[in-house]
């Protein structure tokens, strides 16, 4: 393999990583920084359910806060739940928006292709 060649296969998979570094980058850090929120709200709702089980059933102002925490954390988990869900829905489209612009590209480049029949 010439030298001219190994270099230009380098900076072609070097362009390539960045493009979908640039794509996908955003998206896998939410994804992350979310996951790990996810993870650190799941245990801290854990440990409010192991606490749950030595608040005594007379203690009625004890039971409403539980009540409400445990609430509270149904909340958030579910709304951390559905940004990972639309966080996936964008990611999707963006891909979908990269197919369709390289499909129409071609689509272009192919008609200007042809001789003009005149």
């Amino acid at each position: 393999m010439a030298p001219n060649n190994f270099i230009n296969k380098i900076r072609s998979l070097d362009n390539r990583a960045a493009q979908w570094m640039s794509r996908h980058f955003y998206v896998i850090l939410f994804e992350v920084i979310l996951g790990v929120i996810f993870v650190a709200v799941f245990v801290i709702a854990l440990k409010i359910i192991y606490l749950s089980f030595s608040i005594p059933k007379t203690n009625i102002t004890d039971q409403l806060l539980l009540f409400g925490t445990i609430n509270s954390m149904l909340i958030v988990v579910l709304l951390i739940l559905i940004a990972l869900g639309v966080l996936n829905i964008i990611n999707n489209n963006s891909r979908l928006r990269n197919v369709l612009k390289n499909i129409e590209f071609n689509l272009s480049r192919r008609r200007t292709d042809k001789p003009q029949d005149n």
